[in-house]
């Protein structure tokens, strides 16, 4: 199996708590994860998540990427302050997102690393998704960084 690999990283001027209390909120993701339009939980659709991922918990997750689609994650490995990972369960392709945060000179070196799993003919595309994989990773992570240090000021 082929998989496509994206990561990109940058300081966040906010401590490592900050940074790791709102990305640890899934209520958040839609604002600085651009192309998740809204979560869900999986056990009860009619409401949202909770203010915490959860290890073993399933969201459903609305998602605008090469047309809009709903997805099932699950939080995979939760480490306060350090990792936090999701895996999507459903779908023809299933990413895995790494989140890592660590100090970096008073700030937070902030982390997305992406493994996304490519099958069968969607193979022929792998150079197009991970070029445009890699712009949109970048963009989340400057969107995050942008989002935190304007509510830092």
């Amino acid at each position: 199996m082929a998989t496509i690999s994206a990561e990109s990283s940058a300081i966040i001027n906010r401590p490592v708590h900050d940074v790791w209390d709102f990305v640890g909120d899934p209520r958040n993701e839609p604002t600085w994860h651009t192309d998740i339009l809204g979560i869900r939980s999986a056990a009860d659709p009619a409401r949202g998540p909770g203010e915490d991922w959860v290890v073993g918990e399933t969201l459903l997750v609305t998602v605008q990427f090469m047309g809009r689609r709903n997805y099932e994650v699950e939080v995979t490995k939760k480490e306060d302050n350090h990792l936090l990972e999701i895996t999507t369960t459903t779908g023809l392709m299933k990413p895995i997102a790494t989140y890592l945060f660590e100090p970096s000179n008073g700030g937070t070196r902030f982390t997305r690393h992406v493994d996304i799993p490519v099958e069968g003919p969607m193979r022929l595309l792998r150079p197009l998704m991970r070029r445009n994989a890699e712009k949109r990773n970048e963009q989340f992570v400057q969107n995050l960084k942008s989002l935190l240090e304007v509510r830092a000021a």
